[in-house]
């Protein structure tokens, strides 16, 4: 089975590269055809090589083994018909196969395969590559000219070779992209898409490419006023005519200046039309709509009529069309090429496709609308580089996104890893929360980086792909954890996007300074203006943004960081524990788990085990677990060989979540000594009491939200380690029932701030 997984994950990504590479495999194939003589092209090369993987996913198929066994059949007998017929000229009677059958084999294939990832929005990413490959060569003055071909004609190409190929290409991406580009809330993906579509029909200069896009304008124009109440507001009924109106003008001023318009001047010129009525005449029709094409099908349908019985069933195949030269209308290149035999099977594959996998909507439309170009322009059903795109359809027409669900990105500088297991595991926990409650989520997020050049390139990288994903896809809600770090690229997307809500949560000192330093504070501010909506840990958090940072408290939502697993984190047999957690049953463990960082109080917790060992407080069996690592390990280390108390301390390094439900269920008492003004709640408290371990916390910031002393824990003065250090005594003293009425009273808190119970809070922010 995990075998399997592999090979399928192996085989998606192939397929989401393929597509995805697929304007460069075009660029590279025009350029090799025109400074490398090879037999075969780059793309043929490359398509070859994928269509051979596909026909091993749909040999897997049992359903499409019956329409593989007809294919392959015909293959074998019109192999050996051509070979007998242009021995010599094979190869190319192979690779004509290969060009026809590319279509109807990839609509076979990609109407049973699935991959979330080929979707409209990896379509936009295609298009505007195909974009940039014209208009970049352009600036720089390279790439493929119509007039090389053509002395006494115009048109630009980039990296593409022919015209009516990239112009089709264009034509059906367009449909897709410019679909989800107008469902866009982001403006600046809108502007740079349509600037950029204009700016290629102006340079290409085809009919097929200007037509085929003012059809899909046409098409989005009627589909926004059917399914909208536009013309029942006044203001609106005065933009649906002013808009048009601009548009035409705009249309009647530029086009005399495209090639489009230079090209048709000159075809008017060389066949001497004058007026209207010289056009409507039979040949006329077919020098300037058909370019001879008309002409082009009498002649090779003649040599077709005229071969022999093998000839009729098989095909003239590509040899026969080039004597006459190639019609270039598809479906009759198609059909004099391969035959009556070689037609049937491309039909059926065909409606084998068809019948059982529909497609609709705009799909239905980009599908039609290619057809009928193929009908007056050729290279479109019989070339790959635009073929694929029609199979494609299929594929996304499974995977458009329902607008019904909510997009969110979530946008973090703290995420948990494989070495930093428990470094922001509330991102994640509440990332989970939310995917599980019908939300769709993607994220960028950054996991814990120690070197300073690493957490560099991490935070470019981090506001770089935020401002990236922003941009091309449609959320709904930015979610920014930790204000001051994480919030740059998002305010980008936010400032360029209509509805799009910008959610921020705050965490600790980025939004309240421990020390002198201000930065992080002035960010904040900033970005706290531009916040929709704000989320935080606490109570105590919530009272200093109204008060520090003038929000409204409608816009405040207090909730705990994800909160607390309490089916995770219960009570379980210490001597268990002890085992799991590879402790020795012997001792009684007093812990503390936090970052060795400056106020964080792993200083108040050593000074207390002083205190202790000077009251000669400490029995041999005595020890204390300390689970932690950070910048200030070092003054860790210093001070605890000051107080000379190594004997009785055991060190850990962070460890995973699953891991401290055991080192809380291994402990008589858990010590929170935090100091930090920005200790938004402190979830390693409430962890440690839904194990119904006692706590025992600085009364101060965070934990007072949740800690009422000598009722569900315990208190200690902020900083003294002699407070500390007697409040340890105390809660030892205890008996068995005192301690036990605590316990319960501690899970019962836990329970309060349980994930499940808290989910809610989470839940609403995201609700309009």
């Amino acid at each position: 089975m995990l075998k399997y997984e592999k090979y399928n994950n192996f085989f998606n990504k192939l397929v989401y590269i393929f597509i995805l590479l697929s304007p460069v495999i075009d660029a590279l194939t025009a350029i090799s055809r025109k400074y490398i003589d090879l037999p075969f092209s780059i793309g043929t090369i490359i398509r070859g090589l994928f269509l051979v993987f596909t026909f091993i996913w749909l040999s897997k198929k049992i359903n499409r083994k019956k329409m593989l066994a007809i294919f392959l059949i015909y293959i074998l007998l019109a192999t050996m018909y051509y070979f007998g017929l242009y021995k010599n000229n094979i190869v190319d009677e192979i690779n004509n196969i290969f060009y026809i059958f590319y279509l109807p084999f990839l609509m076979l294939f990609f109407s049973s395969y699935n991959n979330e990832k080929i979707n409209d929005k990896l379509i936009l990413k295609i298009y505007l590559i195909y974009l940039n490959l014209i208009i970049i060569p352009y600036i720089f003055g390279v790439g493929f000219d119509l007039s090389d071909s053509y002395v006494n004609k115009e048109g630009y190409f980039g990296l593409f070779s022919g015209g009516n190929e990239i112009s089709a290409v264009l034509v059906i991406l367009g449909v897709v992209a410019l679909n989800y580009v107008n469902k866009s809330n982001n403006y600046l993906i809108k502007i740079l898409t349509y600037a950029e579509l204009f700016v290629c029909i102006f340079l290409i200069g085809t009919k097929t490419l200007f037509i085929g896009t003012i059809i899909t304008l046409i098409y989005f124009l009627i589909k926004y006023i059917k399914h909208s109440r536009i013309f029942e507001v006044k203001k609106n009924r005065k933009i649906m005519i002013i808009v048009p109106i601009i548009f035409i003008i705009s249309t009647i001023v530029i086009i005399p200046k495209t090639s489009m318009y230079k090209n048709i001047k000159t075809t008017l010129d060389y066949y001497k039309i004058k007026s209207v009525s010289d056009i409507v005449k039979v040949e006329n029709i077919d020098n300037i709509i058909f370019s001879k094409r008309l002409e082009k099908l009498g002649k090779v349908n003649k040599n077709y009529t005229g071969s022999n019985a093998q000839g009729i069933i098989y095909g003239i195949g590509s040899n026969g069309i080039q004597k006459t030269g190639v019609i270039e209308i598809d479906v009759f290149d198609i059909f004099y090429s391969i035959g009556i035999f070689g037609s049937f099977v491309y039909i059926l594959m065909l409606l084998f496709t068809i019948k059982f996998h529909k497609i609709d909507g705009i799909y239905k439309f980009g599908a039609i609308l290619l057809i009928i170009i193929s009908l007056i322009t050729g290279h479109v059903l019989l070339k790959p580089m635009v073929s694929i795109y029609l199979a494609l359809l299929y594929i996304l027409c499974k995977n458009s996104v329902s607008m019904e669900k909510k997009k969110i990105l979530l946008v973090s500088n703290m995420y948990p890893s494989s070495k930093y297991k428990y470094y922001g595991s509330f991102v994640k926990n509440t990332e989970d929360i939310l995917r599980n409650n019908g939300y769709i989520v993607d994220k960028v997020v950054m996991t814990k980086q120690t070197e300073k050049i690493a957490k560099l390139f991490s935070y470019i990288y981090l506001h770089i792909y935020t401002i990236l994903k922003g941009i091309f896809n449609n959320y709904d809600y930015l979610y920014v954890h930790f204000i001051s770090h994480s919030s740059t690229g998002a305010i980008f997307v936010k400032k360029t996007s209509t509805d799009t809500k910008l959610v921020l949560n705050a965490h600790g000192n980025d939004i309240i300074s421990d020390y002198d330093d201000n930065k992080n504070i002035k960010r904040s501010k900033k970005y706290i203006k531009k916040a929709d909506k704000i989320v935080c840990p606490s109570n105590y958090f919530k009272e200093l943004i109204i008060k520090n940072y003038d929000v409204d408290e409608s816009k405040v939502f207090v909730y705990p960081s994800g909160g607390v697993d309490t089916s995770k984190f219960k009570k379980i047999d210490k001597k268990d524990a002890l085992k799991e957690f590879n402790l020795s049953d012997k001792y009684n463990y007093i812990g503390f788990a936090s970052r060795f960082e400056k106020d964080k109080g792993y200083d108040v917790f050593l000074k207390a085990i002083k205190e202790l060992l000077d009251k000669k407080e400490l029995k041999e069996n005595d020890r204390f677990l300390v689970i932690g690592t950070g910048s200030e390990e070092e003054k860790f280390n210093e001070l605890v060989d000051k107080l000379d108390i190594s004997n009785y301390l055991e060190v850990r390094n962070m460890v995973s979540q699953d891991e401290l439900v055991y080192m809380y269920n291994s402990l008589d008492i858990f010590v929170f000594p935090t100091y930090r003004k920005s200790e938004s709640l402190g979830l390693v408290g409430l962890e440690a009491m839904a194990c119904e371990t006692i706590l025992i916390a600085s009364n101060n910031y965070g934990p007072t939200d949740y800690v009422i002393d000598n009722k569900n824990a315990k208190f200690f003065k902020p900083k003294d380690a002699k407070d500390l250090a007697n409040k340890i005594i105390e809660t030892r003293k205890m008996n068995n029932e005192e301690k036990n009425k605590m316990k319960k009273k501690a899970r019962e808190t836990a329970i309060k701030y349980d994930s499940k119970n808290t989910k809610k809070i989470i839940i609403d922010v995201f609700k309009e």
